[in-house]
């Protein structure tokens, strides 16, 4: 007498197939996901923060000429704040005073076409002034330089902070840029 055989090995197979294919289509979706999102950063952003940083090597450097400050503003060709390592207080005066160097021709010498303010500030006294001046940059901005923070407030903007020597103590050099 032939037993019949029961074969469910075929039932098995096709719902461990049915799993692992919704498995692997979830796997690839999700996988499609993470891509397109890796893609879609803040580009405004990041060419805001890249603008930020050219500012910063720009003013923290000797410029060119080297002592552009003795000269007429229109020689100014890189408006450079250092003099030997080290802030150069006419440069900063003359950077942070529209009438010598303007904002729209500072803008040019910088290489930026978004808008910018500099400020020095000591750790714990606030905002260094050079001359009654305290900002480079935006003509827009007239904080009082008696604060002791100043604050912006644009849904765009970068911030860098960059360390400098001024008077044989180190200070913060401030970047605000914003579109």
């Amino acid at each position: 007498m032939a037993r019949k055989r029961n074969n469910k090995k075929g039932q098995v197979w096709l719902s461990d197939y049915t799993l692992s294919m919704l498995l692997f289509i979830l796997a690839a979706l999700i996988s499609v996901k993470i891509i397109i999102n890796s893609f879609s950063t803040n580009t405004a952003f990041e060419e805001l923060k890249s603008e930020s940083f050219k500012i910063g090597d720009i003013l923290l450097s000797e410029g060119y000429p080297v002592n552009w400050s003795s000269g007429n503003s229109s020689d100014v060709i890189r408006p450079g704040l250092l003099t030997g390592k080290r802030l150069n207080e006419t440069k900063v005066i003359q950077a942070m005073n529209s009438t010598y160097l303007n904002y729209t021709s500072l803008k040019i010498k910088l290489q930026t076409k978004h808008n910018f303010a500099v400020v020095f500030e000591e750790p714990n006294s606030g905002v260094v002034q050079f001359n009654g001046l305290c900002v480079i940059g935006d003509e827009s901005i007239s904080p009082t330089c008696l604060n002791t923070t100043l604050s912006f407030n644009y849904h765009n903007m970068a911030y860098l902070s960059r360390l400098a020597v001024y008077n044989s103590t180190i200070i913060r050099m401030v970047i605000y840029v914003w579109n």
